[in-house]
């Protein structure tokens, strides 16, 4: 880093540290986490493109078999040893990140994601690179908030606004990358939010249209608006048929990750996605157009863009090319199970697409023997909105994205009938998005809480336990036996000789094999800082359901404290004592305007002279009446009977603030 580029950081720091705005900040931040990413899918596209011309040559049925499982054991070795976020296409690591994290990611993650998904679709392994650029556009975006002291949500903003980066440079659709952020990631437009969001999308857009080019990514060669108001029928029924599709692919990747997982834990990662791709070379040596992603296919024998044949209705228009496509769905669908559930860094979005597609064509097909006017094209193009409109239940984004990515805005009626359709029937059938059923799948619950909680009153470290002993990495297995043997905690931090976080072990940990402290705990664990608000911490720890989470400084990593499920109840008791203060505050303030009065706050110390006194027993100042007593923890709500004991905090409504203060203190009027 250059000495004034620091320098203006620093300055900006500084700034930021002293309260000064932080609209200005978001902006250039947006648009840096734009450029940046936006040179990221320019380098993703070139290395795509260059992985194929290295790894295959005539696309013959040896090819075929090898290459996709040649190229799953490297990518599966990267996502094990390098970037495991990036496993099951890098969406689900970023809402994983989110949930769990507080935004934060390694900063191996961006180019370790950029090489295992280059890798993954040069070879020919079945899925898109939509999912990945979310993970290295979102991580890239923590990044750059990392060189500025941003709260967690307006780093979250700037995570959002980096994968909305990445969808938008991927797919040269800066509107969608805006929605898919706002409906999947942030859960609804927000002020917040939205201008980071939509700088970075535009700028990402732009940058990435101006280094790649300009064309779309599909070229529409015929009219696709709707021609007679019938044919609203049969885009409704597609919407239908765009259901159990998903519902297919949803349990097809389940299956095959039940399958797989025996596998996984029995040789590990790299075998595993080698497995996955080998199974999509023996799909691919009968259906080939199911390797990649749907476009720009590796030389293999038939078309290279079966995406774009099915919205120019190239495969024809006879039952036997309808047939042809639902085959290429179904094939789609198993060779995208085994390469997603297998765990490879490639996305669910493009084999939407492509499942749309094929859906769409094949009904239009049939549906163009009874309306001979209308173009299966159309409804191939309105099967992808569909299809991924219930995958990642993002309605709005599957429209506006098939906007930009045809760029033909003649399809508005059918579009809408379909995603609305479909949407009514996902909600039913299918519940969670595929993104929101893959987290919960690992334990994970992506919620946002958007009511005031009175944990957003108190800071972890008000209440964290600070004394909360940590165990040494090099530890070895007895003395940890012996720990949870004496008892007195179930779990213990695992640090490093400079009191870093290396990870945490319990009681559960001791079942695996291993010698030490650091061979046996979970290194990938949830944590928390002590200025973040408890409610967040809470949110943590209820996501994964664990009892502790370990408070770190995060300039050093070095652990500081620990936040039990004791801690959290005397969080909600502060919490609980500050919101009734908070509304006795703003009752009072709407009395003071009406009568004079105000709210005063006065803690008795031991040679109070009221200690120790009934509250009637006391000549309190004219028009003073005393609401409340907050008492270790407690709030009393008085009558004249009520002892006043030493520390005892009243809260109380006076005229006279100054003689209130005086009385308590033990001052004459004249003192």
């Amino acid at each position: 880093m250059s000495t004034a580029l620091r320098t203006r950081i620093d300055a900006v720091r500084r700034r930021l540290s002293r309260g000064g705005t932080v609209e200005g900040v978001m902006v250039l931040v947006g648009a840096v986490t734009g450029l940046v990413t936006g040179v990221a899918a320019w380098l993703l596209v070139l290395g795509v493109d260059l992985a194929k011309q290295l790894m295959w040559t005539t696309g013959g049925p040896w090819e075929r078999l090898l290459i996709p499982a040649v190229g799953g054991l490297v990518v599966g070795l990267l996502v094990a040893r390098v970037v495991p976020e990036a496993a099951f296409g890098g969406v689900v690591g970023t809402m994983e990140t989110i949930a769990l994290r507080g935004s934060r990611f390694r900063s191996i993650v961006p180019l370790g994601t950029l090489v295992a998904v280059t890798i993954a679709l040069g070879s020919g392994l079945s899925g898109g690179r939509e999912g990945p650029m979310v993970l290295i556009g979102g991580s890239i975006g923590a990044l750059v908030a990392s060189l500025l002291p941003l709260d967690e949500d307006r780093r979250q903003s700037v995570v959002a606004a980096g994968a909305a980066a990445g969808i938008g440079a991927a797919f040269n659709a800066p509107i969608g990358g805006m929605l898919f952020a706002f409906e999947v990631l942030v859960g609804g437009v927000r002020g917040a939010s939205m201008q980071v969001i939509v700088v970075a999308s535009v700028v990402s857009s732009i940058t990435a249209r101006q280094l790649v080019g300009p064309e779309l990514i599909y070229q529409p060669r015929s009219d696709l608006a709707l021609g007679d108001p019938q044919e609203l029928l049969v885009y409704a029924l597609l919407g239908i048929l765009a259901v159990p599709v998903v519902l297919l692919l949803r349990r097809t990747d389940d299956l095959v990750r039940t399958w797989l997982r025996p596998v996984y834990r029995r040789v590990g990662r790299g075998p595993t996605v080698a497995l996955g791709g080998l199974a999509v070379g023996v799909v691919a040596l009968g259906v080939p157009q199911v390797l990649g992603s749907g476009d720009a296919l590796p030389p293999v024998p038939g078309t290279r863009e079966p995406i774009q044949a099915m919205l120019n209705a190239d495969f024809g228009v006879t039952w036997d090319a309808a047939g042809l496509l639902l085959l290429l769905l179904g094939a789609k669908i198993i060779a995208t199970a085994f390469t997603h559930g297998s765990g490879a860094a490639v996305g669910m979005f493009a084999p939407s697409l492509f499942t749309g597609a094929a859906l769409g064509g094949a009904l239009g097909i049939a549906a163009n023997q009874l309306m001979p006017s209308l173009n299966p094209g159309a409804v191939a193009t309105v099967g992808m909105a569909a299809v991924f409109a219930v995958m990642a239940r993002a309605p709005l984004t599957a429209i506006l994205i098939v906007f930009e990515l045809v760029g033909d805005y003649g399809l508005v009626l059918p579009l809408m009938a379909a995603v609305g359709v479909s949407m009514v029937l996902g909600d039913r059938v299918l519940g969670d998005s595929v993104y929101v059923h893959q987290l919960r799948q690992r334990g994970v619950v992506f919620g946002r809480t958007d009511d005031v909680d009175v944990l957003q009153t108190v800071t972890v470290g008000e209440v964290m336990a600070v004394d909360h002993p940590t165990v040494h990495e090099d530890e070895p297995r007895e003395e940890l036996e012996g720990r949870f043997t004496r008892g007195g905690t179930h779990g213990y931090a695992v640090v490093d000789d400079e009191g870093r976080l290396v990870g945490v072990v319990s009681v559960g940990d001791l079942e695996r094999p291993g010698d030490t402290a650091r061979e046996l705990c979970t290194r990938r664990t949830v944590t928390a800082s002590p200025e973040d608000p408890a409610f967040r911490a809470v949110r943590r720890m209820a996501a994964i359901d664990v009892g502790r989470v370990p408070v770190i400084d995060p300039a050093s990593r070095r652990v500081v404290g620990m936040l039990r499920r004791a801690d959290v109840v005397r969080a909600y008791q502060r919490g609980i004592t500050r919101s009734a203060g908070s509304q006795q505050r703003q009752a009072a303030g709407r009395l003071r305007d009406l009568v004079g009065v105000q709210f005063v706050e006065v803690v008795l110390d031991r040679r109070s002279p009221v200690a120790g006194k009934r509250i009637h027993e006391i000549a309190w100042p004219a028009r003073t009446v005393v609401t409340s007593i907050r008492r270790h923890g407690e709030v009393i709500v008085p009558d004249g009977d009520t002892t006043l004991d030493a520390d005892d905090e009243l809260i109380a409504l006076t005229a006279d603030p100054v003689a209130l203060r005086k009385l308590v203190a033990g001052e004459t009027a004249e003192g």
